[in-house]
């Protein structure tokens, strides 16, 4: 996470003590794991807010931007200048989306609770971004929402779809869809948020739209043939105080999730996805990949083959192998 996020976090936290933080904190955990859509805003308070900067931001700011940058493999050329957030929460997908494409200039927030944005704004005020503080916020419900939410050049939702019914999710998808010609919808990588996912990835399809990550192919998932899921994980820092909240111990931690990017227009893709951790021995590498005929396959690369070195160095979620796309 970049420094000035991290420090216009500490900022607002300033003068809140870890122990409150932490009983706010346990309840947002409970309430996220529940796995029941909630009837009432589940950032309904500023405490609530306080402690969801603390303990959520981080890790959304970093798996969005990975997310990003896997929609900036696949579509190279790309350089958007407007983005509309739906459900934004305290806005760490648009933090995300002015590092990745510093050539935007007009981000819109569209969230329900008014402590959110009230934070959301402070924090992005207090920024370096002109992009960031000039942030156009929108008190939202999709309940209330008319179905023309506007047009951008990205259209994203992040960890929003766990909060809807099955109908609801739906509808997001298709506001999502209507709103802009790129698309980026991020679930907790579970195999109820990988779910998600595949319903979201379906309606793209069938919408008309080409999925650019992190599928390399359009066919069913190979991974629900297994009765398994597909998700990512991305390792962020945890701060002295994010370590005090969730009550860890170790310096990092690991957020996993699921994600469809997908695009009206053609895309570059890579003959495969790494699923997994690749897995080192001696002399040889082992990857397990989504592959660009629909199929997960397992591939060994020894010490004699030329992509030896790149194997060693290749990260869970990447494209492979390294550089090489094929265009659809």
């Amino acid at each position: 996470m970049p420094s000035s996020l991290r420090d216009c976090i500490d900022d607002a936290l300033a003068g809140t003590t870890a122990a409150s933080l932490t009983t706010r904190v346990e309840r947002l955990i409970g309430t996220y794991r529940s796995g029941t859509t909630p009837v009432t805003p589940i950032l309904a308070s500023a405490d609530d807010v306080l402690a969801y900067a603390a303990y959520r931001m981080p890790a959304t700011y970093a798996v969005v931007r990975a997310a990003l940058q896997q929609l900036q493999f696949g579509v190279p050329d790309f350089q958007p200048r407007t983005l509309v957030d739906f459900g934004a929460g305290t806005g760490a997908v648009a933090w995300a989306v002015a590092e990745v494409w510093p050539m935007v200039t007009g981000v819109t927030l569209l969230e329900q609770s008014a402590a959110a944005i009230e934070l959301g704004s402070r924090l992005m005020r207090s920024s370096s971004s002109v992009v960031l503080q000039s942030a156009a916020w929108q008190q939202w419900r999709l309940s209330a929402i008319e179905a023309d939410a506007g047009h951008a050049d990205v259209a994203t939702a992040a960890y929003v779809l766990g909060e809807l019914t099955e109908q609801q999710q739906a509808v997001l998808v298709g506001l999502l869809m209507a709103s802009a010609p790129t698309v980026v919808v991020i679930e907790p990588g579970t195999p109820a948020g990988f779910a998600r996912i595949i319903r979201a990835r379906t309606a793209l399809i069938d919408g008309g739209f080409t999925i650019v990550a992190p599928c390399p192919h359009e066919f069913t998932c190979p991974m629900l043939e297994r009765g398994d899921w597909c998700h990512f994980a991305e390792r962020l820092d945890r701060s002295r105080l994010h370590r005090s909240v969730k009550a860890g111990e170790l310096s990092y931690e690991d957020e996993k999730y699921s994600y469809v990017a997908a695009v009206r227009g053609p895309v570059h893709r890579p003959a495969a996805r790494i699923l997994r951790h690749p897995q080192l021995r001696k002399g040889l590498v082992s990857l397990e990949l989504c592959t660009s005929s629909g199929a997960a396959a397992d591939e060994l690369i020894s010490k004699s083959q030329d992509l030896y070195k790149a194997a060693r160095n290749a990260r869970w979620g990447a494209p492979w192998p390294p550089f090489r796309a094929e265009r659809q």
